[in-house]
């Protein structure tokens, strides 16, 4: 891959990680309105609609499916008379003709092995399938602790907490080497995390505005499933990266769907085990307002974010996309602003600044790691090349040698 293209990659990956900024600093909001006045405060079942919405990206592979089916039946038909005569003249040759594009096919398979390495190869259906199995608890996990958290704590501590997952993304990246250890991304992490213990101070130093929803009913509690959150999103960004690697790897809408299909099965026996233990008594939303915005959530919350999130960790690195996220916390904190009227202190500044700075910073380091990459497999490619040509010219000389040698030894 060139230098050009592997900046243009990383900027629409960039591009799409401020998209999904945007999108869930309105996603927190909307559940915000939803769970804090208590009007419908049922997380379990707004996440698994959420992540239910995954597998309606299985409705674009099946109906290509479908549509390649039925325009190979056409010729399949009007072909069998065509077989039936020549099937009486030439059962010989058909059947060497078969064999000779078997051996064919094993050729092409056994090429497109050897040419592609471990980082092209594209993934099998099967193990998109088993990949989508691994990750989907963990995905259902992340997404409600972080709806959970709306309602006992403020959108500002909850994305304030959910950022803390940039330790967790750095750490575990590092043991799994897919992130490489270094001052600078250290340095970043830390600003990051500076800034927002000085934005969390500034938000509960202020008081709750009368135009706000409910105040937080156990903060602490919301901001425990806030910060266990951020756990859970470490730990599934690294093994994604780890497991796929490479977006051209992966058919996305078969991740997803995959995703939204299994957990569609496997988690509405829980609606039955908390409605009997009251800790969600199972109940449709009546209010068409509520309705609207489960909707409007899961398929613009969920349904096109989380697909640019995944597009844009795989253009990028995780760290980076993990403290781009903090991007969200001055932009929660400014929609209170222009939502409810808080007044913001200079504290807050101070912190949006660095979390800025620790965003910048990464992206810093990851670009000059990117640009070392380049050289180092630069210059790998010429030392293979002249080690093929010293290899063709040693072979050359060898096949000169020969018929000399021949020649010689005649009487």
């Amino acid at each position: 891959m060139s230098a050009a293209t592997g900046i243009t990659r990383y900027s629409v990956g960039i591009l799409a990680l401020l998209s999904v900024v945007c999108i869930w600093v309105s996603s927190s909001f909307l559940m915000n309105n939803i769970f804090a006045d208590q009007q419908y405060n049922k997380p379990f079942f707004i996440t698994y609609i959420n992540t239910a919405s995954f597998s309606l990206y299985l409705l674009g592979p099946l109906f290509k499916r479908w549509g390649r089916k039925a325009k190979d039946a056409i010729p399949l038909r009007s072909s069998s008379r065509s077989n039936k005569s020549t099937s009486l003249y030439g059962s010989c040759g058909s059947s060497e003709s078969l064999d000779t594009l078997a051996s064919t096919e094993s050729t092409l398979e056994q090429g497109s092995q050897t040419t592609l390495g471990p980082i092209e190869t594209p993934l099998s259906h099967r193990e998109i399938a088993q990949l989508s199995f691994t990750f989907c608890i963990l995905w259902f996990a992340a997404n409600w602790a972080t709806n959970a958290s709306l309602a006992y704590t403020s959108v500002a501590s909850s994305t304030i907490l959910a950022s803390m997952s940039g330790f967790f993304t750095l750490a575990i990246g590092a043991a799994l080497k897919t992130e490489s250890f270094s001052a600078l991304k250290l340095i970043a992490v830390c600003a990051s995390v500076i800034g927002v213990a000085l934005v969390s101070e500034s938000d509960h130093g202020n008081e709750p505005h009368p135009m706000s929803p409910t105040a937080p009913r156990a903060p602490l509690f919301g901001d425990f499933l806030a910060l266990l959150s951020a756990l859970f999103y470490g730990c599934y960004t690294v093994l994604l990266k780890v497991k796929i690697q490479n977006e051209n790897r992966i058919n996305m809408s078969l991740f997803f769907g995959f995703v939204g299909l299994f957990n569609l099965l496997l988690l509405w026996p829980m609606f039955g085990l908390l409605h009997w233990t009251g800790v969600e008594p199972f109940e449709l939303p009546r209010d068409p307002r509520i309705i609207c915005m489960i909707v409007g959530n899961a398929l613009i919350g969920t349904f096109v974010s989380d697909y640019l999130w995944l597009l844009s960790m795989l253009m990028t690195s995780p760290l980076v996309v993990t403290l781009g996220l903090s991007l969200t916390i001055p932009l929660a904190l400014l929609g209170d602003v222009v939502g409810y009227g808080r007044l913001l202190g200079f504290g807050y500044w101070i912190g949006a600044g660095l979390v800025l700075a620790g965003f910048f910073g990464v992206n810093g380091a990851t670009l000059m790691e990117n640009s070392e990459r380049e050289k180092r497999e630069k210059e790998e490619n010429k030392e293979a090349e002249m080690d093929s040509a010293m290899a063709t010219l040693s072979t050359v000389s060898v096949g000169e040698r020969q018929p000399l040698l021949q020649h010689a030894s005649k009487p």
